[in-house]
């Protein structure tokens, strides 16, 4: 009996996992490389959700239940008094990261999951490629995936110049459990998406289960990301600790600067809707993130492909990046099915993911193009840059209509 084929997935966030599991289920040996020596559980905020990641999940085995997401059944816009300016029955499904990654990584088997492994060079022959990683360790395979991430190693290996790009603004992002909301939050927000628009600004807020995935009333959480222009220079600066070490595009919460979250707890109160500005102050540990995207030209190269944020990056307004990381998972594994020829289905995948990742990417920069153009001159603007529908964007927030709202009486048969 021949050998199965085997496949190394550098990267063990949600997309790594999904592509680990449904390899595995094809037969494939699959083992993951994942270069935080820590739990990846702690990461992440708000998420937005699809059917289709929940559909990749429950065909990898895991029980799918309510408790995925607290499902909102109206999106409206909140005006400077908090009062509804506009109102439509548009569903949100909110939801947070560990609540999709805890039970994707329960379910893969510890001893197929490396952590501490930082991967530092990929080699090829004509059938096989090769890791070797910080530690002088090496693993040779039929195929590597690459989900290591908008930072990705592999991609810089083969597309030195292909790196996320700044849009021009940030983002702040806060949890707060509900039973610390404000009265009038709670009589008022609990079952919206909500949408708001400072000059130049927008924050959207929606309730996304508790701890322990509980949506019962009075368990929940609220999530809120608060999308503010910033030029280079600031930005540079708030992604600064106070010891002078720049972190990049992010940085880790206790080492953000506190004059930088009072300033924002400052703006919140000048810009935000009362019940806003009250829950943006009782955040406890707000998160702070640049907005960027990126698409990468070519997906494969030989026996490696990109998968998730590694080959493209959207700004969060379509809510879709960990969907967008399972559907690639499901599209790899469906290729490779469909023949025995492994370059062949990599073809199909590219072509075929390429096409999902940048209708993505033009719909998420249509959505946020009214904040990228705060920081040009306003006779340099144009379109969606120069003018923004608030009633408009709130129909047109989201996913590009590939990705479906979630009927959970699917998963309870």
């Amino acid at each position: 009996m021949s050998k199965p084929r085997r496949a190394l997935i550098i990267g063990g966030s949600i997309g790594g996992l999904c592509a680990a599991h449904l390899l595995r289920q094809a037969g494939w040996d699959a083992t993951i490389f994942e270069r935080s020596a820590g739990d990846l559980a702690d990461r992440g905020a708000g998420l937005g959700i699809s059917s289709e990641l929940l559909e990749t999940m429950h065909r990898i085995g895991i029980k799918i239940d309510r408790t995925f997401a607290f499902k909102g059944t109206r999106s409206v816009w909140l005006d400077q008094k908090g009062d509804v300016a506009f109102d439509i029955p548009r569903a949100s499904n909110g939801s947070a990261w560990a609540i999709i990654y805890l039970p994707l990584r329960a379910a893969f088997p510890s001893d197929r999951y490396r952590t501490g492994m930082n991967l530092t060079q990929v080699e090829q022959s004509t059938d096989k490629v090769t890791a070797i990683f910080a530690d002088g360790s090496r693993e040779e395979a039929d195929l590597l995936i690459a989900a290591d991430g908008v930072f990705s190693t592999v991609r810089r290996q083969f597309m030195p110049d292909v790196a996320p790009r700044p849009a021009g603004y940030i983002a702040w992002r806060g949890l707060i459990d509900e039973k610390d909301m404000p009265p009038a939050g709670q009589a008022t927000l609990l079952d919206y998406c909500a949408f708001s628009f400072p000059e130049g600004e927008m924050v959207v807020s929606l309730a996304v289960p508790g701890l322990n995935n509980d949506t019962r009333p009075g368990h929940r959480r609220y999530y809120f990301i608060w999308y503010r222009p910033t030029d280079a220079e600031t930005q540079k600066a708030m992604f600064t600790d106070a010891s002078g070490k720049h972190h990049g595009l992010s940085i880790p919460p206790p080492l953000m600067r506190p004059e930088f979250i009072a300033e924002m707890k400052a703006a919140a109160v000048t810009n935000l809707s009362p019940v806003l500005a009250d829950i943006v102050q009782r955040v406890p540990q707000p998160l702070l993130q640049a907005i960027t995207d990126m698409e990468a030209p070519q997906l494969v190269f030989g026996r490696v492909a990109l998968l998730g944020d590694s080959a493209f990056v959207a700004r969060p307004h379509v809510a879709a990046g960990t969907s967008k990381a399972a559907l690639d998972a499901v599209g790899l594994v469906e290729a490779l099915a469909e023949t025995d020829d492994i370059d062949t289905a990599l073809l199909r995948y590219e072509r075929e993911r390429q096409a999902f990742g940048r209708a993505l990417i033009g719909h998420s920069r249509y959505l946020g193009a009214y904040l990228e153009g705060q920081l040009k001159p306003e006779s340099e603007r144009s379109g969606a840059e120069l003018t923004r529908d608030p009633c408009q964007l709130i129909r047109d927030y989201g996913a590009p209509r590939q990705l479906h709202d979630i009927d959970f009486t699917r998963f309870e048969t």
